[in-house]
């Protein structure tokens, strides 16, 4: 077989995906600063977002000139090394708002968590590749395995908005891999079961408070004319505690009505009411400044990033590539949905960047290098012997 070289590779990556993940990534520059221009102590952080897209964009183009092939014989290596890092983060890591997530290396700061994703969707993709058969051992036990155990570190930290992101991963590569429709509910039923427990055994008390303030926000909006003074004052605690990011990017999105207040001129953003504007509320700012058609474009932009994944895999014989096309897909898919969700207050509140546009330099590269395995693999287009089992 002809090795193509790196000239047949680039000519032959989508540049549709390049190009939405290129706008993408131009908006959430864009709103960076516009989140930041009032803070000085943040001010300036759109510039350090252009370098973590540079550099990554740099590592990016390393990653599409190597045969993915070679991402297979390393797939397990590279799920040790990101395990091993989460290990060790009780010792080593650094602790920052109560959670202790990350390294702390000259200059900037490194999360794991953000690179055992991709490590995940490698050592899920390895495994499936010549498992074509729905076995529940194969299909369900082992990937269930390989996946929980960095969520389960992740969780640890805590991190809870991350760790839930392995698990749509999870099921989309299983699907793909050919699991049958009594295995998938069979994750149904057992991610509930997770869900139950962990909301008993699990969770942290100001973890419990945000599902709390979620669940009760809903009579909130409707009736708090109707609410007695110990209800108003508990409401009003509410509102100063456990409640108070997600309310206040409930009312810049609400706010922001049609075409928005304008860059900048977002009351919630410019005059500091809304936390982590630059990087887990980040849709709030568009939502605010944009309205309802920037709002609306910017998920669009993500639909068409998602949709664009999955085509690709569509196109993508060779089982390896396919199932890490589609294992990005669900990733990138799965956190914008919860970021979204998030600001929206449709869930209850946690921290999670959106990938491309929110501010950080760990999240951006992951997110970039999972595009170009993705772009790689979809380039390539290995030639396959008969059926893979796949739908």
């Amino acid at each position: 077989m002809t090795v193509p070289t790196h000239g047949a590779v680039l000519r032959q990556l989508d540049w549709w995906l390049v190009l939405v993940a290129t706008a993408l990534s131009l908006v959430g520059l864009t709103f960076i600063h516009s989140a930041t221009r009032y803070d000085p102590e943040f001010s300036g952080q759109h510039v350090r977002q252009a370098l973590f897209l540079s550099v990554s964009a740099g590592l990016g183009l390393l990653v599409i000139l190597v045969p993915y092939t070679r991402f297979l014989r390393l797939a397990w290596l590279l799920y040790s090394g990101t395990a091993a890092a989460l290990l060790l983060l009780p010792w080593f890591g650094t602790t920052i708002n109560g959670a202790r997530r990350w390294y702390m290396l000259p200059g900037f700061a490194v999360q794991p968590a953000e690179f055992a994703k991709v490590a995940v969707i490698a050592a899920l993709a390895a495994w499936l590749r010549f498992r074509t058969q729905p076995r529940w051992m194969d299909h369900v036990v082992v990937p269930t395995l390989i996946t929980a155990v960095p969520a389960l570190l992740v969780m640890k930290q805590p991190d809870l908005s991350s760790s839930l992101v392995f698990w749509p991963i999870l099921l989309a590569m299983v699907y793909a891999g050919g699991a049958s429709l009594r295995q998938l509910l069979a994750f149904g039923v057992a991610g509930a079961t997770v869900v139950v427990l962990g909301y008993l055994l699990v969770l942290h008390d100001y973890q419990l408070e945000r599902i709390e303030v979620w669940r009760q926000h809903f009579a909130w909006t409707g009736g708090a004319p109707e609410l007695d003074p110990g209800q108003r004052i508990a409401l009003r605690d509410a509102l100063r505690g456990p409640a108070y990011q997600p309310w206040q990017a409930l009312i810049a999105i609400g706010s922001g009505g049609v075409t928005g207040f304008g860059l900048g001129a977002g009351p919630q953003n410019s005059h500091d009411f809304l936390p982590y504007r630059n990087a887990d509320y980040l849709f709030a700012v568009v939502a605010e400044e944009t309205g309802l058609l920037g709002a609306f474009a910017l998920l669009g932009l993500q639909m068409a990033l998602v949709l664009s994944l999955l085509r690709l895999a569509w196109r993508t014989r060779e089982r390896f590539g396919r199932l890490l096309i589609v294992g990005v897909a669900g990733f990138l898919g799965a956190q914008s949905l919860m970021h979204v969700a998030v600001c929206s207050w449709l869930v209850p509140a946690t921290g999670l960047p959106l990938p491309f546009l929110s501010y950080g330099g760990s999240s951006t590269m992951c997110a970039v290098v999972a595009l170009a395995l993705a772009l790689n693999a979809g380039a390539r287009r290995l030639p396959v012997l008969g059926g893979d089992g796949y739908r």
